[in-house]
């Protein structure tokens, strides 16, 4: 895959995850746990914005938002019915292909501040499997710590 075409799945990626999480947190009775999928909106949303000006540098179109969106929710309606635990043993799966995109990414940035963009998106991507194993308890830790740890979640999030 190329560099156009895989900066547009990472982006259009944040954009399902965005909408994803944040239809499963209106949808969540639990505090915490809709608490902890706002956060993980933010971070979807924050991240998904990092990666507009690497589209706008190289002359790029960001892909198909609208069906990205749709994706989301039709992914979300299928979560309904997951308990908690079930929903936070998927993450981890699903990062790991994100991951390898991303990492990837990283190697085909020329630019630096594309490359930054990149590794910020590799760091997410991290933050939010440790995130699942920290609330499964198979890594120690506050689940949410790593996300909050990320410049551009704190900032929003504490802002």
């Amino acid at each position: 895959m190329g560099f156009a075409e895989l900066w547009v799945e990472s982006y259009q990626g944040e954009v399902l995850g965005e909408t994803f999480f944040g239809l499963l947190a209106e949808r969540e009775t639990d505090l915490v746990h809709r608490n902890q999928l706002e956060i993980l909106k933010v971070l979807e949303h924050e991240t998904r914005l990092l990666a507009e000006p690497v589209f706008a540098r190289n002359g790029m179109d960001m892909g198909d938002t609208e069906a990205s969106v749709s994706i989301g929710r039709q992914l979300a309606d299928g979560f309904e019915t997951l308990s908690w635990d079930d929903f936070l043993g998927s993450i981890e799966p699903v990062t790991a292909q994100f991951l390898a995109k991303y990492r990837e990414l990283v190697g085909l940035c020329v630019d630096p501040a594309d490359r930054r963009v990149a590794e910020s998106y590799v760091a997410h991507e991290e933050a939010l499997a440790s995130f699942a194993r920290r609330a499964m308890d198979k890594e120690e830790g506050e689940p949410l710590e790593p996300i909050l740890a990320l410049p551009h979640v704190r900032a929003k999030v504490s802002g």
